[in-house]
């Protein structure tokens, strides 16, 4: 007889496709290494991040908690590995959420709707459609203000603004810098997050 995910008050990667609820999925724990997302009600195993996948992500990761550090009165939290709950059936897990104090309001993770998603492309054509086609639809339909995708396979950095309901695009090369009118002063070099 199989033993249940209640029963045994953990997810795992044999795990990956079962259905969970979110209130399973909300108080279960995890093994660790893995990141665990929950999509159309099933949940969905990740590798944990490697060391390329890292290193793009170290500039954006030091920029912003550096103007955290020095803006507490424009940037509420930057959360690493965040939680947000997309719909009913979808618990996601960005790279890092930005949390605006602007926007502060009573919510808490994982109701509360970052300001701004930052995601790290995987390799797997899987992942990257997750990131492009998935993620930037569930994003845009809760109302992220900024959604940024780096892709250090294509050496591009998409940025997708809000603006009346919808995404518009802006696309950086590796010659250019991140910045946004949401962080102002803020810039991240892309040579150095695609060297």
């Amino acid at each position: 007889m199989a033993t249940t995910i209640a029963a045994r008050n953990q997810l795992g990667p044999e795990d990956a496709g079962k259905l969970v609820t979110h209130e399973e999925f909300a108080t279960l724990d995890f093994v660790e290494l893995f990141t665990y997302e929950r999509v159309k009600g099933r949940l969905v195993v990740l590798p944990p991040a490697g060391p390329d996948h890292r290193e793009v992500s170290r500039p954006f990761r030091r920029e912003l908690g550096l103007y955290w550090g020095l803006h507490p009165d424009i940037v509420h939290d930057v959360d690493v590995e965040g939680w947000v709950v997309t719909s009913p059936d979808d618990d996601r897990i960005p790279d890092i959420c930005v949390y605006l104090v602007e926007s502060s309001t009573d919510e808490r993770v994982p109701q509360l709707i970052p300001d701004m998603i930052f995601e790290y492309v995987s390799g797997s054509r899987a992942d990257q459609e997750r990131d492009d086609i998935h993620k930037r639809a569930e994003y845009e339909e809760i109302g992220v203000r900024e959604y940024i995708i780096v892709d250090r396979f294509k050496r591009t950095v998409l940025v997708l603004t809000l603006k009346d309901g919808q995404f518009t695009e802006r696309l950086l090369s590796a010659a250019d810098e991140y910045t946004s009118p949401l962080l102002p002063g803020m810039k991240v070099s892309l040579a150095e997050a695609f060297r």
